[in-house]
Parts: C-alpha cells; sequence; structure tokens
C-alpha cells in the first residue's frame, strides 16, 4: 500500500521514570509509516484523501507535549492511537521513538521502542435474554464505538431460543462486523471490559446473561490459546450466530473449514431438518 514516510522529527518534551527527566526534559526522535491509498489524491487532487504532513507534524509535537508519561511506549502508543482516531483513512502504522538522551550513562548513540499496528476487519457476536434486550445491544455497540471501534455493518436482531441446555429466557440476537486496530488478544479484553461495564456477572455456564459479547473472526487469523481461540471454536453450530452473519457477511470465508459462511449455514439448516 502507499505510504508516507516521516523520518526524525525532533521534539523536546519531559518524559521518563527518573524526576530529573520530568523536570528537565529531553529530545525525543519521531520516524514513521503510514500506509493509505494514495490515488484520488494523486488523480484528482482530492484533498480529503490525502494528510497534510506539516499538519501532522504539528499535531504529533502537541500530543507529545501535553502530557508526562514513565515510559517511551506509552507516548508512542499514544501517538499511533490519536493518529487513528485522526485520520481514518490511515490503513497501517509504524512508528518508532528514539530517545537519544536517555540516562544509560555508557556509550550509547540512542534507544528506541516501535510500535507497529493495522487496521483489520472482526465479526462480533451480540446476545442479551435480560432486562431491555434490544436496548442492551444498542449499548453495547455504543460502548464499542466509544472505545474506537469502527462498526462498518450491522444485521438485524433476531429472537432464538436458548443454547447449551439451560433453561432460561430466549434470546435477542445479532451479528456486527468492526474495523479495529487493536490485536485480536486486546479486542477480546475490550469486549469483556464492556460486558462487565453494563453488568454481566458469570454464574451459570451458557446461563443468562445481561450481555453477550463473542468474537467471532479477526480476518482470516487462526489463534488457539487459553485466552483466546480464533475463529470462535462454536460458529458452525450456532443458528443465532450464523443467520445473523450470512446477512452481513455471506462470502465471508471460514479460515480452517474452508467455505463460506452460507455453506455453514446451509449444512446446518439441513443437519437440523
Amino acid at each position: 500500500m502507499d505510504q508516507l514516510r516521516i523520518k526524525d522529527l525532533e521534539i523536546f518534551a519531559f518524559h521518563g521514570l527518573f524526576p530529573s527527566e520530568k523536570e528537565l526534559g529531553q529530545k525525543f526522535v519521531i520516524s514513521a509509516s503510514l500506509s493509505y491509498d494514495m490515488t484520488k489524491a494523486a488523480t484528482e487532487l482530492d484533498l480529503v484523501s490525502s494528510i497534510h504532513y506539516g499538519e501532522l507534524c504539528q499535531q504529533w509535537t502537541t500530543w507529545f507535549q501535553e502530557n508526562t508519561e514513565d515510559l517511551i511506549e506509552t507516548v508512542a502508543y499514544k501517538l499511533v492511537e490519536r493518529t487513528f482516531e485522526t485520520y481514518p483513512i490511515v490503513h497501517e502504522i509504524e512508528l518508532e521513538l528514539k530517545k537519544p538522551w536517555a540516562p544509560v550513562h555508557l556509550p550509547l548513540d540512542t534507544c528506541s521502542v516501535t510500535i507497529h499496528r493495522r487496521k483489520q476487519r472482526a465479526f462480533i457476536a451480540l446476545g442479551s435474554n435480560m432486562g431491555d434486550k434490544r436496548a442492551n445491544l444498542k449499548q453495547a455497540i455504543a460502548n464499542m464505538s466509544a472505545r474506537g471501534i469502527r462498526i462498518l455493518k450491522e444485521s438485524s436482531v433476531i429472537t432464538t431460543e436458548p443454547w447449551g441446555g439451560v433453561e432460561q429466557d430466549s434470546f435477542a440476537n445479532q451479528v456486527i462486523e468492526v474495523e479495529t486496530w487493536l490485536p485480536a488478544p486486546i479486542l477480546l479484553e475490550t469486549l469483556l471490559a464492556i460486558e462487565s461495564e453494563m453488568g454481566r456477572i458469570r454464574e451459570v455456564h451458557w446461563g443468562p446473561r445481561l450481555i453477550d459479547l463473542d468474537l467471532l473472526f479477526v480476518e482470516d487469523q487462526v489463534i488457539y490459546t487459553d485466552e483466546l481461540i480464533l475463529p470462535h471454536p462454536y460458529i458452525a453450530e450456532r443458528l443465532f450466530v450464523l443467520e445473523p452473519l450470512v446477512e452481513i457477511a455471506p462470502h465471508f470465508i471460514h479460515p480452517i473449514l474452508k467455505q463460506p459462511i452460507r455453506y455453514l449455514l446451509n449444512q446446518l439448516e439441513q443437519g437440523n431438518a
């Protein structure tokens, strides 16, 4: 993809663990590559599809000097976050933050951290069978948007019977497609935090819940850890996931089963007939 590169922007600021660093300040140096499609900017003089690198450098300087942080990792991460928020056209960022005056007291040219993030599509299933179910789904989506997760598509809300063998009320279910630069494990942590903030209490496995947010896919990633399994292991077994998913992404290919979602739905419906 096309790239805008900025090399060695110098900024004087007051970040660091030691009191002297926060009192006296020091020089920091930023280099970055921003990936985005430059076609319209190049061929149609479409300024909305371009980034004013002078303004960007000034914004980085302002953001960099607004606060003091202990770690340069924190400063670099916040710069990447603010850049994605301010410039939606940016698809990928690699940012290096150098600290040439680091208090190492040994021969040293510089030390630096590099943060590399790119936007990716993900699919999230929502469910609720307590309180105002549809309102719970809307609130969860609003909470995701407030955390910088961009909502691309929303399926219709469907009413389904509970899954898993626990006696309980029917569910309101929905699937959404989102765009986020958060890595999959952090995206999952964010969804769990939203559940907790909304008041979900995990008492009965597959039992009643105020809100349930399941991470289904993050593009074609396959992950297996104690904390996260991707794709979600029960997708092909759940009509209440496949039906709304087919509505918004019928041709998405399951990265393990290697079949479009619409085929998976058809197979499950035939098996249940």
